[in-house]
Formats: C-alpha cells, sequence, structure tokens
C-alpha cells in the first residue's frame, strides 16, 4: 500500500525539499503543497497576515480538499506527499476526520531557530522579502514544540541532511 506522507513545520524548514527527496524513491507519486490549492482561488482569497476568521475558514476548505485530492491519488496506488505550515492540533483533526483509516505518516520538521531563520533568509523559491517570515518563523518555532499530539513524529534537522532526514521518517 502506497503511504500518505503529512510534513509540517515552520516555514523554511525544509517541507518540500523533503517531500520532493522522499517521494523520488517511489514509481508513482504526487506532491501537494496545501498553499498551491489556496492559489486556485481567482477572487477573494484571504491571505493569511493578517489572519482573519475567513482566513481560518478558507485554510479548512483547502485542507479538506487536500485530503481529498490525497486520498483520490492514494486509492489509485500513488505515494503521496502534503507540505503545509500549520499547528499539528489542526492538522490532527484534519487528518482523523478526513483521512480515517489510511497510512499517514505524520512529521513535524523543526530546526533550531537561528537555522530556520538562516535558511529562511538565503532561500531563491519566494516572490517577496523573506524575512517578512520572521515573525512566523518566531512563533510557530516555539510554539509548535508546545502543541505535539500523539503520533506526530517531531526531527530537529538542524545539521541533517535530506537524505538523513528521510532515514528517519521511512527507514530502509
Amino acid at each position: 500500500m502506497a503511504p500518505i506522507f503529512w510534513i509540517t513545520g515552520p516555514p523554511a524548514a525544509g517541507k518540500s525539499t523533503l517531500c520532493a527527496a522522499l517521494l523520488a524513491r517511489y514509481e508513482r507519486a504526487i506532491l501537494i503543497p496545501v498553499d498551491d490549492l489556496r492559489l486556485w482561488v481567482v477572487s477573494g482569497i484571504s491571505e493569511s497576515v493578517p489572519w482573519t476568521d475567513e482566513t481560518e475558514r478558507q485554510f479548512q476548505v483547502a485542507e479538506r480538499a487536500t485530503c481529498a485530492v490525497a486520498r483520490t491519488y492514494h486509492e489509485a496506488g500513488f505515494a503521496v506527499a502534503i507540505d503545509h505550515c500549520r499547528n499539528m492540533s489542526r492538522l490532527e483533526a484534519v487528518i482523523s476526520q478526513e483521512l480515517a483509516g489510511l497510512p499517514v505518516t505524520r512529521v513535524c520538521l523543526m530546526p533550531e531557530l537561528e537555522e530556520n531563520l538562516r535558511r529562511s533568509h538565503t532561500r531563491t523559491n519566494k516572490s517577496f522579502d523573506p524575512h517578512m517570515l520572521d515573525d512566523t518563523i518566531h512563533y510557530t518555532n516555539t510554539h509548535y514544540r508546545e502543541d505535539i499530539p500523539p503520533g506526530w513524529q517531531v526531527i530537529d534537522n538542524t545539521g541533517l541532511s535530506v537524505d538523513e532526514t528521510i532515514r528517519l521518517i521511512a527507514p530502509g
């Protein structure tokens, strides 16, 4: 049975890089960044800054849609990786409701704060100044550690290669 990986963590924790490398191990695989589904909204999108009730509603819609896409591809034999920055209690609720009975491996990448900021400041894949994420990184890097539901693997990937991180998630 093909796996489903849900990878979370602060911005610039290495989620996208890890997902791509992890999925390269499978013959058929799909990467679903929740932010990409949010970009499908062509009118009325609510941005995450400032966070509003409408932002929360739209994130929840995107999360449920992500699960529907993940389930569809999983049933077709694809390995799935979901990339999403969100607190683990919320994600656990989504996974329990929308992906019940499926083999979901839950991972939170949590590099040390200084490493997390360094990675953010040196990224080139964003169309905005990455320093804009500093407050979010400070918040998530601190508070995610206080909110870890059972079943989540938290990995400090500071100083780890992508392959070393993969071996912690999916040995063999």
